[in-house]
């Protein structure tokens, strides 16, 4: 069995960040679309990627520290999916939208490893470990997040803060 989704939709209505196989098109309307589709981060979608990798960290601090087990490790979920897209927006940027759907086949091995170890301990009982690790990742790749980020006083100062608390 196969399953297929079509969907129609107008020109006007393909934003650049749907990707399209074009089956037909005689009069080579969809040509424009096809070619201008990206699955990129924009400035501000990488400048949120971080911004919401920190954030989320933040929030798991504060849930772990009340002994929210189960919300702590959903804030840490979250927290990884953002940092998904910085990665790849640095090492695959061309399918840092996809996230953590397409880590698997687009990061390298090294930094795909440490994702692998990070989600193995994101648990119940192992979060703590898992956000130590992850927190360690991301001041491993603070200098290049911070030098190519739009507004890096945004939101460095707060990492800085949770990296203290999170150590």
């Amino acid at each position: 069995m196969i399953h297929i989704d079509l969907f129609t939709v107008t020109p006007s209505e393909i934003i650049n960040k749907d990707t399209m196989k074009i089956l037909f098109d005689p009069n080579g309307i969809l040509i424009a679309k096809q070619k201008n589709t990206t699955l990129s981060l924009t400035p501000l979608e990488f400048q949120d990627a971080v911004d919401d990798t920190v954030w989320f960290l933040y929030q798991y601090y504060w849930s772990a520290q009340r002994g929210n087990e189960i919300w702590s490790v959903h804030l840490l979920r979250n927290s990884l999916e953002h940092f998904a897209k910085v990665l790849l927006h640095k090492y695959y940027p061309e399918r840092a939208l996809l996230g953590l759907k397409t880590l698997s086949n687009s990061l390298p091995t090294d930094p795909l490893q440490e994702i692998v170890d990070i989600m193995n301990c994101m648990s119940l009982v192992t979060h703590e470990m898992a956000v130590k690790k992850l927190v360690t990742f991301f001041e491993n790749e603070s200098h290049w997040i911070f030098e190519n980020v739009p507004n890096k006083e945004k939101i460095k100062p707060l990492w800085e803060k949770i990296k203290d608390l999170l150590q």
